[in-house]
């Protein structure tokens, strides 16, 4: 389980994600994707082999869909979620 944000950096290379620098301080608006992955996996129990996945599968929704997707859509496409 990760409880800080900063563990979760790792596991953000290489994947499409615009990320801020402060893992604690930003803007959701700004970094949308990177709000929706955050919110999924701090505090939760979770595959750290799914976490790539995972975050490359929010990096291909669309700007205009990923404030509006729900944890049904995303299981849908695919995402490993313990919930």
């Amino acid at each position: 389980m990760f409880i800080l944000p900063d563990m979760l950096r790792p596991h953000l290379d290489g994947v499409a994600i615009k990320q801020p620098d402060d893992f604690e301080n930003y803007d959701a608006n700004e970094f949308p994707h990177f709000h929706v992955f955050l919110m999924l996996h701090l505090a939760r129990p979770i595959d750290v082999a799914a976490i790539a996945e995972n975050a490359r599968i929010i990096a291909s929704i669309p700007d205009d869909e990923i404030r509006t997707i729900t944890i049904q859509e995303l299981l849908d496409l695919g995402m490993h979620l313990k919930i």
